[in-house]
C-alpha cells in the first residue's frame, strides 16, 4: 500500500510539471532580454567610472598646484618623451627601433603641457637622408608618454 502512495505521489510530480518547448523558448528569450539589459548597464558604469576617475585626476592636479603654491615655488610642467626610430620592411631593424628608443623629461609651458595628451605624436617626420643615402624607410617618431607637474 505504501509503494502504491509513493509510486501516485512521484508519477503525479513526475507529470505535473510538464513544460512545453514554447515554455523554454519563452524563458530564454527573458534571459536573453535580462542579459541585454545588464550588459547595458554594466556598460553605463564603465563609462561613468571613467567619467568620476578623470573628474578624480583633474582634482589630483589642482591639489598638486595649491600644495606647489603655498610652498611659495613656481609649478615645472613636465612632459616625459619617447624618442625613436621607425623603420619599415625591416624586421630586424623594427626591433633594433624599439631596444635603441630614449625617454626623457622636458619642462615645457603650461599651454603646451594642456594642449597634449598621453599618447600625443609630437614628431613623426620621414627621414628624408637616410632614403637618398641609403634606401632606408623609417621615420623619427617622438610621443608623450606621461606628464607631471612639479
Amino acid at each position: 500500500m505504501k509503494r502504491i502512495i509513493v509510486i501516485a505521489l512521484l508519477s503525479l510530480s513526475l507529470f505535473s510539471c510538464k513544460e512545453t518547448p514554447c515554455d523554454v523558448t519563452e524563458d530564454i528569450n527573458n534571459l536573453k532580454d535580462r542579459r541585454t539589459i545588464a550588459q547595458g548597464l554594466v556598460d553605463n558604469l564603465i563609462i561613468l567610472k571613467d567619467s568620476k576617475e578623470a573628474e578624480i585626476a583633474v582634482l589630483d592636479e589642482k591639489l598638486k598646484l595649491l600644495h606647489i603654491y603655498d610652498s611659495g615655488k613656481t609649478p615645472q610642467y613636465i612632459l616625459k618623451i619617447r624618442l625613436k626610430q621607425s623603420h619599415m620592411l625591416d624586421v630586424g631593424k623594427m626591433i633594433k627601433d624599439a631596444m635603441n628608443a630614449i625617454d626623457f623629461e622636458l619642462p615645457v609651458d603650461k599651454n603646451f603641457y594642456n594642449q597634449v595628451e598621453v599618447g600625443t605624436s609630437i614628431v613623426d617626420n620621414f627621414r628624408m637622408g637616410s632614403f637618398i643615402l641609403e634606401g632606408s624607410f623609417g621615420n623619427w617618431d617622438m610621443t608623450v608618454r606621461g606628464k607631471e607637474i612639479r
